[in-house]
């Protein structure tokens, strides 16, 4: 971390990225790096980047406007993207020098300077733990957006990549005086219209050869009750904890092409970022995104998925 620290001391400008659909761990990691940079270097230009978000950007400040001037002298943070075509907001390129910081398993590099953890539960994990290694104060602000990060990819210290290494974070968070209850209760509460579209995913899952749920939803369906495709897709979870299921997915209909669909997977501790790749898609061991399926695919995702087991 010592190392980043003191690269982003020589530049004025900072300009920050994560992935598209961005998830809570993605805006959790960028607004908590740019709060740092704003708390210990306020002569600063910092700029969080990018358009694409699910419903968690309510607990977020506004995406930052720049222009490509600024962006082509400034140094870029990637965070919580593995591969360069996620990036959310192409103009990442201009950067004069780029750093990334990331937990997904390693697809390429395109950063002068990479920190790459495929074990960490979260990327506000990773970064918590830098800054904790490198004796930071973060303020209070700083460290409830990657608390929100950290307890949302680790769905409240629930899953498998839960490690002594993601309690250290949480721990070290928390001496910032965060309020966790708080926290806990805005990042995972819903929406009237959200409960009841869970309730209609939950109505229309199907099972697929006894180990695997899914559920397909067009857009017209998750339109009626005032969702995102992002937001749709978002509640993959809600089928988890089942007995006898070993993988989940979601795939809901894009909301520009009534020909595609995006798919969010889950797995109880089988490995599918490998099957994700071969769908335009990738992620974790136990949690992926596939996009641009025909209905034909899914079938064959699915096939795919069960030869896994």
């Amino acid at each position: 971390m010592q190392n980043v620290l003191d690269i982003i001391k020589k530049y004025q400008v900072i300009t920050i990225y994560r992935h598209e659909s961005a998830d809570l761990d993605a805006l959790g990691a960028q607004f908590g790096f740019k709060q740092y940079i704003l708390d210990h270097y306020p002569e600063k230009q910092v700029y969080a980047l990018g358009e694409s978000v699910g419903s968690g950007a309510k607990h977020f400040p506004e995406i930052d406007q720049v222009g490509n001037e600024l962006i082509s002298q400034s140094c870029a943070i990637i965070l919580d993207c593995a591969n360069q075509e996620r990036i959310d907001d192409k103009r990442w390129k201009l950067a004069s020098y780029k750093i990334k910081i990331d937990h997904h398993i390693f697809v390429d590099k395109f950063a002068d300077y990479e920190i790459i953890n495929d074990k960490a539960g979260a990327t506000c994990e990773m970064l918590a733990l830098l800054f904790k290694k490198a004796d930071v104060k973060l303020s209070k602000n700083c460290a409830e957006f990657l608390y929100r990060g950290l307890i949302a990819d680790t769905i409240q210290f629930s899953t498998s990549s839960t490690t002594v290494d993601t309690l250290q974070a949480a721990s070290y968070l928390l001496s910032s005086g965060i309020d966790i209850a708080q926290i806990n209760e805005t990042n995972f509460s819903k929406s009237f219209q959200e409960f009841s579209y869970e309730t209609f995913i939950r109505e229309h899952a199907q099972i697929y050869k006894e180990k695997i749920m899914y559920c397909v939803v067009k857009k017209a369906e998750y339109e009626k009750f005032s969702l995102t495709r992002n937001m749709a897709k978002d509640k993959v979870n809600v089928f988890s904890r089942i007995d006898g299921i070993l993988i989940w997915a979601l795939f809901v209909e894009s909301e520009e092409n009534s020909l595609e669909f995006t798919g969010s997977l889950r797995s109880k501790r089988i490995p599918i970022q490998c099957i994700a790749a071969k769908y335009s898609g990738g992620g974790h061991r136990y949690a992926c995104g596939v996009k641009k399926l025909q209905q034909q695919d899914i079938l064959s995702l699915l096939e795919d998925l069960y030869h896994q087991i």
